[in-house]
């Protein structure tokens, strides 16, 4: 007959076997009476009903169990076992019996919950989707409320992420994260925001970092909801390896923008520069607008030397960009090479003239062209050349025109690139300060250039400028939803 438990654990230790086997490196907690953990067992076969059995000890990784006086599992048995902890009611179908240890006072039987080895990763059971290693410098984190414990918190590390669950490590402390429980989980995402969502506890294991061991704990979604999938879609795109918006998409995590995670700058090397004829080039090939037997080194030209080309990077990628030219009065411009300039528009040297611009094939469908846009119209505009010229094909004059520039009338055949190409000319000015852009989208792409272009002085808002932009941003909460909208339709 056990004794009662006592308070002391040199009580205990006189009935403590050695169950290092079953717990490797962790250290098991002790469960004593009055603890919300309970457990019934019983053996593999057909005509066997389970019977309560104490837990005498937990891990992450094993359990002991008290034998009851008229019990007999010997080493090797294959056994059911079910575990309740705060609750959470886990079964282990199929268990093996790896350890009966006994002294006068006690027997102890033994059994492991997780597969042996140093990782997760390193079990029998494989990955069923594509995993997303977390950037080191913006790993996520969660906490968690500890099942069957008051006031108890676990504190994680988000270290990869697929489509099916997380791969967490923690402390070694945290003794009740065995496989099957669920856990409630608030997770921060640098720099993208937080979300609560349900995990469940499929795999643990143990590795080791910069010499100290850690659990690491393979879970599983329960539930994820859309703006989760947006959350961590967004985190995936600005801090892991994934490589396209396809990749993304097609595990249904939709990040909102891909301009969060892309640096604008001026070109600055040779190896830049090959890199954007590349992507001139398998933009145009994506979009079926050149002929396939082109080449990269055909995508540049004279204009090239004497313009400033603008490229957007992503993970060490160039998947956006466009070129800007400076035009004086006394040069012809580049689009004077297919139409005569009218003497109704802007003089030259009022004009930047924007042309190729492209952006990836693999980050389209999102506010990619937008951003470019936006970092041309914050760096390029001045107080005295405040007009932009540049043409459109068809496909995306309807998201020029909405954006707020103005077709000219003027159209051309380009002697390289397919379809038509419609000039547009627009006084930057007129569309930030709202005189010339639909409210809505001058709240989804130009609102932030505007504030950052008064700041700088650039652009000077008369009062009545003032009370137009006030009424524009009452239709900011609209904007948003439309602009949710219109991100759901893209995924189709």
């Amino acid at each position: 007959m056990l004794p009662n438990p006592q308070t002391t654990s040199d009580f205990r230790d006189r009935f403590s076997l050695d169950f290092s086997e079953i717990h490797e490196t962790v250290f098991p907690a002790d469960v004593r009476e009055e603890d919300r953990i309970v457990a019934r067992i019983r053996k593999r076969v057909t005509d066997s009903s389970f019977e309560s059995i104490r837990i005498w000890r937990v891990s992450p990784l094993g359990i002991e169990l008290v034998q009851n006086e008229n019990s007999d599992y010997d080493r090797g048995d294959k056994i059911d076992l079910e575990v309740t902890i705060g609750g959470q009611r886990t079964h282990f179908n199929g268990l093996v019996v790896d350890l009966v240890q006994k002294n006068e006072e006690i027997s102890l039987i033994g059994i492991r919950l997780s597969n042996r080895g140093k990782d997760v990763e390193s079990t029998t059971e494989k990955r069923r989707s594509t995993r997303w290693i977390c950037n080191d410098d913006f790993f996520p984190t969660c906490i968690s409320p500890t099942p069957g414990r008051f006031n108890e918190y676990i504190y994680f590390q988000i270290r990869d992420i697929s489509e099916d669950g997380f791969q967490l490590i923690c402390s070694l402390r945290n003794k009740y994260l065995i496989p099957g429980m669920q856990l409630n989980l608030t997770a921060s995402f640098p720099m993208v925001g937080d979300l609560s969502l349900t995990v469940c506890v499929a795999r643990v294991g143990i590795t080791s970092e910069r010499g100290k061991d850690y659990l690491v704990v393979g879970t599983e979604f329960v539930s994820l909801g859309k703006s989760s999938k947006n959350v961590i879609g967004q985190y995936l795109l600005q801090f892991t390896d994934a490589e396209t918006l396809d990749d993304l998409r097609s595990a249904d995590f939709f990040p909102k923008s891909v301009a969060k995670g892309t640096d604008f700058y001026f070109l600055k090397s040779e190896s830049d520069y090959e890199e954007v004829l590349n992507l001139r080039l398998a933009a145009h090939l994506a979009g079926n607008t050149i002929d396939s037997e082109a080449t990269a080194t055909e995508m540049g030209d004279i204009f090239d030397t004497n313009s400033r080309i603008i490229v957007g990077k992503r993970n060490g990628k160039i998947i956006a960009s466009a070129r800007v030219r400076f035009n004086v009065l006394e040069e012809r411009m580049e689009h004077e090479q297919y139409f005569d300039w009218p003497a109704h528009l802007p003089r030259r040297d009022q004009v930047f003239e924007i042309t190729r611009t492209v952006t990836h094939p693999n980050f389209r469908r999102n506010d990619l062209l937008a951003a470019l846009l936006q970092f041309i119209s914050a760096t390029c505009v001045q107080p005295q050349r405040p007009w932009v010229l540049f043409s459109s094909t068809d496909k995306l004059l309807s998201f020029y025109s909405k954006a707020g520039f103005k077709q000219t009338g003027i159209s051309y055949n380009h002697p390289t690139y397919r379809g038509k190409q419609t000039v547009l000319v627009t006084n930057v000015h007129a569309f930030l300060l709202g005189r010339s852009s639909h409210p809505m989208y001058w709240n989804m792409i130009w609102g932030d250039v505007y504030s950052y272009l008064v700041d700088s002085g650039i652009i000077i808002p008369e009062p009545m400028d003032r009370a137009r932009i006030r009424a524009y941003k009452l239709y900011y909460p609209i904007a948003s939803v439309l602009y949710k909208l219109s991100s759901r339709l893209s995924k189709s």
